[in-house]
């Protein structure tokens, strides 16, 4: 059994085509019954056929409202014009009234201002027509207080339905502000969680990497080099305070106050390239560094996506070619000054360990890539053709300001 829940549901679920055409036969009943002479004993049965035939091309046009609002509108509107230039000239009694509402009401809710100014500017005219109309056979002694209240209520109806409609489009917007306001704000967390977990990748990768080669070579000469040993284990214990340290920075930009905490704390830059490189030294990686080009400013974010990009790489270096492998990270500085291009390149020549999958998460050349990406720059990864491994990527740099430019 089919309830009136059940039938008002499926409505609400077609499409926009048909719920527009229910609307308009809706309409087009009262609007006959209220606004012509249909109900009229009086009148005969072509005149009643003349009346409905009429309405019904008027009121057909409805049903694209929402699809051309202005054209809907302009067909309406020239339909009321129409209805009431017929009932001047006597063809029948009829004042399309509610079809020219429904179409006003549509330009004012799905339209801009001007538009809908327009619109409701244009309404006067067959407005003016039926008000006309209505007075036809009303006496001269009460024609002005007929004339001033019919013109009110006409008046008033379509002031009405045309701000239903503004104030239905203002909520409209509203809402859209706030979705858009949502979606910036979600994204802005998925941002800044993607941040933070590359932060956390190149952190944990580089250092856990670089400990276990370590400490990988020192049990193979456990016995026979103790001095070797030791070395091993103070590049571990150091490894691990560096990494706790920027664990401990990192987790501090993240405090409310982190704004303030990240600019008095320094962050890690092209500066500190060769501590970094002394360490995959230590854990058997050949890395050598080769600049050319006169060095540009970076913006803090440039500098340290350049200098996670290098860790990241070397750090792949080691795991995947292994130590013994050769590695040079080229910085070349283009010669106007606006971009740096920088190179890891290996020649996967090294003696990987067996367990290197195990020290793989996954994730070291999408961060890499997302890095980039953040600050402008263009990367690119993958084999060489002397057997090892490239990995390219062209960052930005930037002009000091004229007040740094003496310091």
């Amino acid at each position: 059994m089919t309830g009136p829940g059940t039938v008002l549901g499926r409505l609400y679920r077609a499409a926009p085509a048909v719920q527009d055409s229910v609307l308009a036969a809706a309409l087009l009943l009262p609007d006959l019954f209220l606004f012509s002479d249909f109900a009229l004993p009086s009148v005969e049965l072509a005149g009643r056929l003349l009346t409905v035939g009429y309405a019904v091309l008027g009121y057909a046009a409805l049903a694209a409202r929402r699809r051309a609002p202005l054209a809907v509108f302009g067909y309406v509107w020239a339909h009321a014009l129409g209805g009431e230039l017929l009932t001047a000239a006597g063809a029948f009694d009829y004042s399309p009234t509610l079809g020219l509402l429904a179409a006003l009401y549509t330009v004012a809710a799905l339209r801009g201002a001007r538009p809908a100014v327009f619109a409701l500017v244009s309404v006067a005219v067959p407005v003016a027509l039926s008000v006309r109309a209505a007075l036809a056979d009303v006496p001269e002694a009460e024609r002005l207080t007929s004339l001033i209240g019919v013109a009110c209520f006409y008046g008033l109806l379509n002031l009405e339905v045309w701000a239903v409609g503004r104030w239905v489009r203002a909520g409209r917007g509203a809402a859209v502000r706030d979705r858009l306001a949502v979606a910036r704000a979600e994204e802005a967390v998925l941002s800044e969680r993607a941040r933070t977990a590359r932060e956390l990748h190149d952190i944990v990768a580089n250092a856990v990497t670089v400990m276990v080669l370590q400490a990988g070579g020192a049990r193979h000469v456990l016995r026979t080099d103790p001095g070797r040993v030791e070395n091993a284990l103070d590049q571990i214990e150091s490894c691990g305070k560096t990494a706790v340290a920027e664990l401990r920075h990192m987790l501090l930009v993240l405090r409310a106050d982190g704004e303030r905490l990240a600019a008095e704390e320094p962050s890690f830059g092209l500066a500190d390239l060769d501590p970094l490189l002394n360490g995959v030294r230590q854990a058997g990686l050949t890395a050598h560094l080769r600049v050319t080009g006169a060095p540009a400013p970076l913006s803090r974010s440039v500098d340290l996506t350049a200098y996670r990009l290098v860790q990241e790489a070397l750090t792949n270096a080691a795991k995947h070619a292994g130590p013994g492998a050769v590695t040079v990270v080229r910085l070349d500085w283009h010669p106007a000054g606006d971009r740096l291009k920088i190179t890891i390149l290996d020649d996967g020549r090294g003696a990987p360990p067996a367990d290197r999958s195990e020290l793989s998460t996954g994730h070291g050349l999408l961060g890499m890539r997302e890095r980039v990406a953040v600050c402008g720059g263009t990367f690119e990864a993958g084999p060489a053709r002397n057997g090892g491994f490239r990995v390219a990527a062209g960052l930005p740099t930037q002009k000091l300001p004229p007040r740094e430019v003496g310091s």
